[in-house]
């Protein structure tokens, strides 16, 4: 066995969850209404729908080769895997283009690349013969919309979950994110006045195990039945970070992240494509 396929087959192992998590949804087509969860809106209007996942390698694939990418590989800005050094590069193969990751969450796009996606997918929908809607719009969530629906109806909640602890009573962790002491973790404040995270270098061999992304309908789904709106990446919003910026906000922590990113309330600054970042949309219905 090469290199590249131990180092395939060993991911996958550490990727699989745990036998509480192995009863997980069969993810529907995109275009159903399966896909997708009504969140009632808080001021008594009329709700809107947002995806129960996030949007998938396997979608973002089909998306791009449909717009006359056919001949072109896609080749995202960032790894996966790059914010550990030494690493194979070969692995981005496999995950961008090898059918095993297609329900794992598409990272290195920046906010132009998840609107183009959001208004293929509206062309999509609205062209189809058989469809419950007669138009709709999709698009990203702003902040305050992904925040009242990552709460799932609890207005204090500070994880999806409801409760305080980033573990059950079983002791099995609720979602995909960085298990060890802050403490560890590096900040860095770069040029741009934004900040990022990196673990200390005697932690990498310890966490690199768990350090991934995981299947979108690994963990537990919310009251609404959203799933992974704390932990596995980061979610874009439309919302700007700070007034007189560009940078816009994303949300819910991701793989590489300790806890406090993972809370509802944790505001992230985005402004380019990182290996923990993607996205999952808002579908609004204009005409029914």
């Amino acid at each position: 066995m090469n290199k590249a396929n131990t180092l395939l087959l060993a991911f996958l192992l550490v990727s699989l969850p745990s036998l509480a998590q192995k009863k997980t949804p069969k993810i529907p087509e995109i275009l159903s209404k399966d896909h997708w969860a009504y969140i009632p809106c808080q001021t008594g209007e009329n709700g809107f729908y947002m995806a129960k996942f996030e949007t998938r390698a396997g979608d973002y694939r089909k998306f791009y080769s449909l717009m006359g990418q056919e001949n072109k590989d896609y080749s995202p800005e960032v790894s996966v895997w790059n914010f550990r050094e030494g690493l194979d590069e070969s692995k981005l193969e496999y995950y961008y283009k090898h059918p095993a990751f297609d329900n794992y969450p598409i990272v290195g796009v920046d906010l132009n690349d998840a609107m183009a996606y959001a208004a293929w997918l509206t062309t999509e929908y609205n062209n189809q013969p058989k469809r419950e809607f007669e138009k709709v719009l999709f698009r990203l969530p702003t902040e305050q919309e992904w925040e009242w629906a990552a709460r799932g109806g609890n207005d204090i909640a500070p994880f999806p979950w409801g409760g305080p602890y980033i573990r059950n009573s079983k002791g099995e962790v609720l979602a995909n994110i960085l298990r060890v002491s802050d403490t560890n973790i590096i900040s860095q404040v770069q040029d741009n006045g934004s900040i990022e995270f990196s673990l200390a270098q005697e932690q990498m061999d310890e966490v690199n195990p768990t350090s991934y992304t995981s299947p979108v309908n690994q963990f537990i789904s919310n009251p609404y039945g959203l799933f992974n709106m704390s932990g596995n990446v980061s979610e874009m919003t439309t919302s700007l970070y700070a007034e007189g910026q560009t940078s816009t906000v994303a949300k819910g922590g991701s793989y590489l992240q300790t806890p406090y990113w993972a809370m509802i309330s944790s505001r992230q600054e985005f402004s380019k494509p990182t290996a923990y970042t993607g996205f999952r949309l808002v579908m609004e219905v204009v005409e029914k």
